[in-house]
């Protein structure tokens, strides 16, 4: 699992993992759901942008980062 090169690169593999957890969060499997809601979303709710609407990269931490590059890894 090689990490992004560039900010590109990664900001693209988060909008993987905010996608990820949106179709987590509408399918019918409350397990699914469950899951999301307490692993995932505290870490998504901290990310936050910056004035230009680029990705504080300081407020990502190890948890989602690892989560972004998994999921492209697995693309």
């Amino acid at each position: 699992m090689p990490p992004p090169k560039t900010r590109k690169e990664m900001e693209h593999n988060l909008a993987l993992v905010f996608e990820d957890t949106l179709k987590k969060l509408e399918s019918n499997d409350k397990s699914l759901k469950g899951s999301v809601l307490i692993f995932t979303a505290p870490h998504l709710k901290k990310v936050k942008s910056t004035p230009n609407f680029r990705l504080n990269l300081l407020t990502i931490d190890e948890s989602i980062r690892l989560q972004a590059n998994m999921l492209e890894w697995m693309k």
